[in-house]
């Protein structure tokens, strides 16, 4: 079959099945546009035929022949083709190859792509999932999330400015005003993504103290004083045990361990060592806050030991201490739970401990009576609290560090909340913390 020139789009249909007749490949020139072609490759065993444009042309540099294709018809009009090849003439012109061109642009293309804020977001989002966050901690990261993927991840981080994160910061703040804070903390984690992928130099979310408005602080509230601590103990061990067994048994770790609520209502019988009478487990808030420690080792106290063996008969074929069925995503207890039976009427005469005394508050309430009555340094009622500390070379304490000292604490805070709740509040014993800490290390 001789070869035709094609001049119109309506030759098109004609050729291709001219081509797919005849049974094999066919090049059908373009009219007036050198080097331009329609090949028709037809199918084996179908009665289809592919066609699609290309270029060859003479590369500006070595003088070789090169194809380029393209598109297909009829995604790629005869007019597109034309204009293609237009294209490829002018760079050409300027001794550009278009291939080599085409693939700078592709590649361009990708980079501009990663360089997008979505693609850091997924990034740390990926980061986040390695992590053992609580449901209620991702449930949040996805709140804040959202907005800065709204308004910001179509950006490039190279565009992102500190006037642009300003400007979004302040936008949320109108309304939410620790949440725009709160969004800032996340966007500056991105963002440090980037920045060590070397596309930034510098993180626009860093160093803008001044420029956002900050909430005034406000502490959770809590009791300090032993009598009104006394009273709180005792309304909690007259709570109902057919009613509010898990909240009552909750509330009296959280007097005695005084960890966070989250962290009591995940407590995992794996994580109980019967043997060295320990609690061993990893903090929820280990993940998000650079001064808590990674694992904490919570010395049990006689008290807290009865609790857990009152509960091993209810709960100790299943993994949480305080198991619940009925939620399948989180079997276990929900700490509004807690929240809401220590603001209710069945506490306090009828008057509930809201804006008194929160589930919170235990640490604030253990941590000043243990020093101001028992008479422990700040050294040890920190890192009973989980917290990281600094030793005299700058080193951060192990979680084994001073495990003595706090074991023989737990114990005297437990026997001292036990005194308060008999009334007997003038038998303090003021622990000489530097003496035994000479002779542990002597």
């Amino acid at each position: 079959m001789a070869k035709q020139e094609i001049k119109l789009d309506s030759q098109i249909p004609k050729a291709i099945r001219e081509a797919t007749q005849a049974g094999k490949t066919t090049i059908y020139p373009i009219a007036g546009y050198k080097g331009l072609e329609l090949r028709v490759r037809p199918h084996k065993d179908s009665p289809d035929a592919t066609a699609d444009f290309r270029h060859r042309y003479t590369h500006p540099i070595t003088g070789k022949r090169p194809y380029m294709t393209l598109g297909q018809y009829p995604a790629l009009s005869l007019a597109d083709a034309r204009q293609y090849h237009s294209d490829n003439m002018q760079l050409l012109a300027k001794d550009i190859d278009p291939l080599e061109n085409k693939e700078t642009q592709k590649r361009q293309e990708i980079t501009d792509r990663q360089n997008i804020l979505n693609h850091f977001i997924n990034e740390w989002q990926a980061l986040q999932d390695s992590k053992n966050l609580s449901a209620k901690t991702i449930y949040n990261n996805q709140l804040l999330i959202k907005p800065i993927k709204q308004k910001l991840g179509h950006m490039k981080v190279t565009d992102i400015t500190p006037s642009i994160v300003i400007r979004f910061i302040q936008d949320i703040q109108k309304t939410h005003l620790n949440k725009g804070l709160r969004a800032k903390i996340i966007l500056k984690s991105i963002l440090q993504i980037a920045k060590a992928h070397m596309i930034i130099e510098y993180n626009p979310a860093s160093d803008l103290q001044g420029t956002l408005k900050s909430p005034k602080t406000q502490h959770r509230p809590s009791l300090t004083d032993p009598k009104e601590f006394a009273e709180l103990l005792r309304d909690i061990d007259q709570l109902d045990d057919a009613s509010q067994l898990y909240n009552k048994r909750i509330l009296q770790l959280l007097s005695l361990t005084f960890v966070r609520i989250g962290d009591a209502c995940t407590m995992k019988w794996s994580d109980i060592n019967w043997l060295k009478k320990q609690w061993e487990f990893k903090p929820q808030k280990s993940g998000n806050r650079g001064d808590m420690v990674a694992s904490i080792v919570i010395p049990l106290a006689p008290q807290a030991i009865a609790i857990l063996e009152q509960m091993k008969p209810l709960t100790g074929d299943s993994e949480y201490v305080f198991h619940n069925p009925r939620r399948k995503k989180a079997p276990y207890h929900h700490t509004q739970e807690v929240n809401k039976v220590l603001n209710s009427d069945l506490m306090n005469n009828g008057l509930g401990y809201k804006d008194i005394h929160s589930p919170h508050g235990f640490r604030s309430s253990a941590k000043t009576m243990l020093m101001e009555r028992l008479g422990y340094d700040e050294l040890i009622t920190e890192l009973a609290l989980g917290h990281r500390m600094l030793n005299a070379y700058g080193t951060a304490y192990s979680r084994m560090d001073l495990l003595h000292q706090k074991a023989n604490m737990m114990t005297a805070w437990a026997n001292y909340l036990d005194d308060i709740k008999a009334g007997k509040f003038d038998n303090v014993i003021h622990a000489d913390f530097k003496k035994a800490a000479k002779q542990n290390h002597g």
